[in-house]
């Protein structure tokens, strides 16, 4: 069997689509998975391991561009192909592919709908997590149920040398500091940071894009990694401290002990997967606003991930 998947952005829903897919890879061997991803993001696929040819969307390339990626589609037929963005141009692509079974997301948006045989429901204003909205699609192929309890390996993922040195032999506690809106950037990590190497019980690591603060006495990755390491980093990783963002999503695929920051976007729809998960604790900022939840809540919190993990595992 032949899947093409159609998620060009962003990459933490394109993690999602990645463990709704890595179902049918694992239920039904020797599946096939093509994917169309925004250039720049290919490398978490390549981290996966089971996603065969990338096919690249070049964002703001044009007409002329956005046809020879209708082109280069064409050359391959598939038996299904499933569009999880529900925009205008992945509906046209999935139009344009030679399947006979396309399926698109019931609420997609700018009349993307027209192009595919809708699955799930108009469900944009109910409160289903990202990934429960995809999971008819997985009905679709002939997975009658989800497990949310696999992990999602990125059998692929590696460190660079001079990184995997530096981390030798070392228990880290890794700082996500970032986020694609201000609003979720949680305003402490310089004070987390600082409190933690006090313990000094552990490494830290902070790793994301943006070097516009310092973060003294600990091992600085932001705009030093690739992005197929990133799940090997986390992987690694005794604690994660993140915002809502990518890296949040790609420990709760991995099951690393996570500290999930949440303030103006719903957990409930956008936090790890399971809610429920062991692995995971959830902070939530009761106003919105993410500067009231307090360093003592994250360090508190810390302590007992730390604490409930099986002797030894680190």
């Amino acid at each position: 069997m032949k899947i093409l998947v159609i998620k060009p952005s962003s990459l933490g829903d394109i993690v999602h689509g990645l463990r709704i897919v890595h179902q049918v890879h694992e239920i039904l061997p020797g599946t096939r998975i093509d994917w169309v991803i925004k250039k720049g993001l290919e490398d978490i696929l390549h981290a996966s391991g089971f996603v065969e040819k990338v096919f690249l969307f070049e964002r703001g390339g044009g007409f002329l561009s956005f046809v020879r990626l209708i082109k280069e589609i064409r050359t391959l037929k598939y038996d299904y192909v499933l569009d999880l963005q529900g925009l205008l141009r992945s509906a046209v692509l999935t139009a344009t592919a030679r399947s006979k079974n396309k399926f698109g997301v019931a609420d997609g948006r700018e009349f993307s709908t027209f192009f595919y045989s809708c699955i799930g429901e108009k469900c944009r204003q109910k409160q289903l997590h990202a990934i429960d909205r995809l999971v008819p699609f997985l009905e679709k192929i002939g997975v009658a149920n989800y497990n949310a309890t696999l992990p999602l390996e990125f059998k692929n993922s590696t460190l660079n040398g001079i990184t995997r040195n530096k981390l030798a032999e070392k228990k880290y506690i890794l700082l996500f500091p970032e986020s694609r809106r201000l609003e979720k950037v949680w305003p402490f990590f310089n004070e987390l940071n600082s409190s933690l190497l006090k313990q000094k019980n552990f490494s830290l690591v902070v790793a994301g894009n943006h070097q516009d603060k310092d973060f003294l006495g600990s091992i600085d990755l932001r705009g030093k990694l690739k992005l197929s390491e990133l799940p090997e980093l986390i992987r690694g990783a005794s604690v994660v401290v993140s915002n809502d963002s990518a890296p949040l999503h790609i420990a709760s695929a991995l099951g690393t002990s996570t500290v999930a920051l949440f303030g103006p976007t719903k957990e409930e729809k956008y936090g790890p997967y399971p809610l429920e998960q062991k692995s995971t604790r959830i902070l939530t900022a009761p106003d919105g606003q993410m500067k009231s939840i307090t360093l003592e809540s994250v360090m508190l919190t810390i302590d007992e991930l730390v604490e409930t993990k099986p002797k030894g595992e680190y």
